[in-house]
């Protein structure tokens, strides 16, 4: 009797919490009519069924191998934490295939699995691997926690009805709820992480909410959506409001906007299914739509930039395809999507992924146009932003990245006002990125080593002015994260000439930075140019390096140096010199200094304006590294000890052809002959360079009072050139 009276208050606590949201399953992501669509389509469109052919040999080889749902153990990477990752993505197919295709065996499969984690999770403390401050049960950290119940929750929407209302019982009070609470409150850092602004947030507020849409819990996807105390003032859409800037620029920047761009965009399609009302898609003026259209500018040939955190992922990882084919449906007018579908050949199964294999079948289309653009940072587009230039078209295209903005979260670096280079399909003046070996567990369990905190974030790992030896901020999170550098003036409208100026003067007590940056198409030069001036002003004395993290090899350099051939040096203590060794320097007599070296098929050179003070550095990584950790890196470094004020004068020139097919070589010396300082003060930094063929330029920008309308007249040399704006270039006859 008691049983039976178990059995009937359980059923009434279902019935409670189903009754909040009267929906059909499936209806989170997957729709009923969305599987009537692919069963009607299947055999019409190949990539679309070879996308369906991986996900159905996902879950027939699932099938045909025993289910195990082990204690937790490992970090990332190893065998505990593979196996429930591979159990949520078995879970997740089963699921769809059932209900595409109706056969029970899928769905069994699914109820069996999920029957086991009931079982065990109750059972579970902490994760045993005590490498985060916010511990999973299943997982090292809760956020791979959330992730799995993300994946899952579409699993159990899928087999929803299959299952009896016992067995629903008893998953959702043993493992379901329990993981959402657990995600959402299990302690206090859970809690803060659930109403947090940050990735992590996004994941387990998505996660929470798609599980309680699917087992109708109102409470849950309140909390979900507008935080813990559903007020507002946190949860998804509070993150929506916060964490993107008006231009869709994600703040931690955009290696962490291709994470964060799958539970923003599944989650939101989740709720344009459950509550069309909310308009979702169109919510703070389209900020999702655009969110993915700035993750796809991004990148050069198709690799995501490497700011802050990053590692190695191009635009076809299957984060970006859910978003790209959820970005399509809700906007089929943007048809320049079907150009990065097509080139990503892989769709989602599910109603948004056949939608868009239809229309690259059957629409015409033009190329996704990679544009030079500025990205403001922040929520209301007011803390700096990301500059992309860029020259030409398709994969030879010149690209320059210039990072002015917010510290981006816990994942952000102490690197203000830091370039980074592409050419001719290749990395050309590289940002490090992160310190990381993902999901490898002999490497620190799997997530960031220690020397993503001792190098890659320190300043000096980064192609921007160091002081001191000192990172920006003191390499203090706390202190970054209250500021953000300023984009003074930025100009795209003349393709021969792309420039933007922007300022940091809060890195350092006493010490302003300037930074203007020019892409050039000259027609003296084969390739486009860069102009860069980085001016650093204080009242008191220091030592300034700016390296020039280059990929390639060393070819010539026009000065004397010395290079350590038996025994090496590091370059300092701490703040990331530590981790270079000092392989060679040199000092020249002359007003300039000239760097070369050979990436591919083409020569680049880096000529710098120097004084007899001017120390230029030959640096690597790698020292103190016992468990080499860090990748080989090679920079050309420039110091200026003992000054007050100094502005790093540079042309970054590529050149010539070197081709080892045809065995030729030419071009390999640059064309600069000369650069030369005519004028600077507050207000102008005037400079003149000399090329070869004898033609010589003067270049002008302001460095104060911005204003594209201002006309100015400046003198140099006995002759004066009036111009209208924030910067000029003249070619000169003498």
């Amino acid at each position: 009797m008691n049983r039976v009276k178990a059995k009937f208050i359980t059923l009434i606590l279902l019935f409670t919490f189903s009754a909040s949201y009267a929906q059909q399953h499936p209806g989170l992501f997957l729709t009923s009519q969305g599987m009537k669509e692919i069963k009607k389509s299947l055999g019409k469109y190949p990539v679309f069924d070879n996308s369906y052919l991986e996900l159905k040999n996902i879950a027939d080889a699932a099938l045909r191998s025993e289910i195990t749902v082990p204690i937790p153990k490992d970090g990332g990477g190893g065998y505990t934490h593979e196996k429930h990752k591979n159990n949520y993505y078995e879970m997740n197919a089963a699921g769809t295939l059932y209900q595409i295709t109706g056969e029970k065996k899928y769905a069994q499969f699914v109820l069996d699995m999920l029957k086991k984690y009931a079982e065990i999770y109750p059972t579970l403390g902490t994760h045993p691997a005590q490498n985060s401050n916010t511990p999973g049960k299943l997982f090292w950290q809760a956020l791979n926690e959330a992730v799995w119940l993300f994946h899952t929750a579409n699993a159990y929407d899928c087999v929803y009805n299959f299952i009896s209302l016992t067995d629903r019982a008893y998953i959702e009070k043993n493992l379901f709820y329990p993981m959402a609470e657990f995600i959402s409150n299990g302690n206090a850092n859970n809690y803060a992480v659930f109403n947090k602004m940050h990735n992590h947030g996004t994941w387990a507020t998505a996660s929470v909410g798609m599980i309680g849409y699917a087992m109708g819990d109102k409470n849950l996807v309140e909390k979900a959506l507008y935080g813990s105390n559903k007020d507002g003032k946190a949860g998804f859409i509070r993150q929506l409001d916060v964490l993107f800037s008006p231009d869709g620029y994600f703040t931690e920047g955009p290696y962490y906007q291709r994470y964060a761009i799958w539970p923003f965009m599944t989650f939101a399609q989740v709720i344009q299914n459950q509550q069309p009302e909310l308009n979702i898609f169109n919510y703070r003026n389209g900020i999702l739509k655009k969110a993915v259209n700035t993750l796809i500018q991004s990148a050069y040939n198709g690799e995501i930039f490497y700011l802050n955190d990053a590692l190695q992922k191009t635009y076809k990882t299957q984060e970006i395809v859910y978003a790209v084919d959820i970005a399509y449906k809700n906007d089929p007018t943007n048809k320049q999507l079907l150009d990065i579908a097509r080139q990503q050949d892989s769709f989602i199964i599910s109603g948004e992924g056949l939608a868009t294999a239809k229309a690259v079948y059957k629409e015409k289309f033009n190329a996704f146009e990679l544009k030079s653009t500025l990205l403001r940072d922040g929520q209301n587009g007011d803390e700096g932003g990301l500059a992309i230039l860029r020259a030409g078209e398709g994969k030879t295209q010149t690209c320059l990245t210039y990072k002015a903005t917010s510290h981006g979260l816990s994942h952000g670096h102490y690197d203000k006002l830091s370039i980074a280079l592409f050419d001719n399909g290749n990395s050309i003046l590289s940002d490090y990125g992160a310190a990381r070996f993902l999901n490898i567990e002999p490497k620190s369990g799997g997530g960031y080593t220690k020397e993503n905190h001792t190098f890659a974030a320190q300043t000096i790992a980064h192609n921007t002015v160091t002081v001191d030896e000192k990172s920006h901020f003191g390499g203090n999170i706390k202190t970054s994260s209250k500021f953000h550098s300023y984009i003074h003036y930025y100009n795209i409208s003349n393709p021969d000439l792309q420039i933007v100026c922007g300022s940091e003067p809060n890195a350092y007590n006493g010490v302003k930075m300037l930074r203007t940056t020019a892409l050039l198409n000259i027609k003296d030069f084969e390739f486009p140019i860069i102009i860069d001036i980085f001016s650093v002003n204080s009242d008191s004395v220091h030592t300034y390096d700016l390296p020039f993290y280059y990929k390639g090899h060393m070819v010539s350099t026009d000065f004397k140096y010395r290079k350590s051939v038996t025994e090496l040096k590091t370059l300092g203590t701490s703040n990331g010199y530590q981790h270079l060794w000092l392989e060679a320097s040199g000092k020249t007599n002359k007003q300039n200094a000239n760097f070369t070296w050979v990436n591919g098929n083409r020569f680049y050179s880096i000529t710098t304006l120097t004084n007899a003070s001017t120390e230029l550095l030959m640096t690597r990584t790698g020292a103190n590294d016992p468990a080499f950790n860090l990748r080989s890196e090679t920079a050309f470094m420039l110091r200026q000890p003992n000054v007050t004020n100094h502005s790093f004068i540079s042309i970054i020139e590529p050149h010539g052809l070197y081709d080892l097919s045809r065995e030729i070589t030419s071009g390999f010396k640059s064309n600069i002959t000369d650069i030369k300082l005519l004028k600077e003060n507050e207000s102008y930094t005037i400079l003149k360079f000399s090329i070869q063929n004898g033609a010589k330029y003067i270049f002008t920008t302001i460095n104060k009072d911005f204003d594209e309308n201002k006309q100015h007249t400046v003198d140099f040399e006995g002759k004066s050139i009036t111009f209208t704006g924030n910067y000029n270039i003249t070619q000169i006859k003498e």
